[in-house]
Parts: structure tokens; C-alpha cells; sequence
């Protein structure tokens, strides 16, 4: 597995925090996802993320602490957010 966590000397406790949410839901729903690419956190929205290798989804927390799955238009670079990875899956579904 790659090392997600290459940009991290310290993790505060809210990164921890995140990345053990992300990482349950990883463990629990994500068997189409693959292996995570990295551990983030976008400085425009305020989420933490886990990003995966090859493929357009990545599950995101938000500043309040809610787990949604976001989907990324390749194409297009149109992101959209999701309340489950079903509903996710089903939308890129339609993109290809």
C-alpha cells in the first residue's frame, strides 16, 4: 500500500479525527474503490478527503463532520457530492 500520509510530520487531533472517520468508512463501503491514492485537505472547501488510484471517487468529510462521496467528471472536471457510495457509483455509471 502506498503511503498516504507522506505529506504528514504531525497530525493534529481534528486530521486524526477526519482521517479515522474516512478510514472506517473506507474499511466498510469501499470495496469498488481500490487502493487510496492519498489523505488530503482541500484548503477552498475545508474537507478532508481520501482520494483513490484510477478512478473518479473520493470519500470526503465535511466541516461538520458528515461523510459524503464525491464524484469527479474527467472529462468535464465537474465534481458532485453524494450522501452514499451507491448513488455515487450509479452516476459514474452514466458517464461512461
Amino acid at each position: 500500500m502506498k503511503d498516504i500520509f507522506s505529506c504528514y510530520e504531525v497530525v493534529s487531533y481534528r486530521q486524526a479525527k477526519a482521517l479515522s472517520v474516512l478510514m472506517n468508512a473506507y474499511s466498510e463501503k469501499s470495496d469498488m474503490c481500490g487502493e487510496p491514492l492519498c489523505f488530503g485537505f482541500n484548503n477552498w472547501t475545508g474537507y478532508y478527503y481520501i482520494a483513490f488510484e484510477n478512478y473518479s471517487l473520493q470519500i470526503v468529510l465535511d466541516n461538520r463532520m458528515n461523510l459524503l462521496w464525491m464524484t469527479t467528471d474527467i472529462e468535464t472536471g465537474e465534481e458532485k457530492y453524494f450522501d452514499s457510495e451507491e448513488e455515487a457509483a450509479e452516476y459514474l455509471d452514466t458517464l461512461e
